[in-house]
């Protein structure tokens, strides 16, 4: 039975690191590209690290860049 437990420790121990790993990754190839659109618009591209916060920190990033005004303001037609 101890052995059992033991296993099933190790397993949820891999499990979440697995997790922990991919989420850093992922978070790491969304906030080169979120940096950068930040500071085209006028923010601090250091809003871009809200994608480290699990489950709601990508959608902390677009709310603000789809609901607030932009400091720069948006592109003129031709600039596009």
């Amino acid at each position: 039975m101890i052995t059992i437990i033991g296993w099933l420790i190790g397993l949820g121990t891999f499990v979440v690191l697995a997790f922990l790993i991919v989420h850093v990754l992922l978070s790491l190839l969304l906030i080169v590209p979120s940096w950068r659109i930040c500071e085209r618009a006028g923010f601090s591209g250091l809003l871009s690290l809200f994608h480290l916060v699990p489950v709601v920190g990508p959608f902390i990033v677009m709310g603000v860049l789809a609901f607030t005004d932009w400091p720069n303001g948006e592109a003129p037609p031709g600039k596009r």
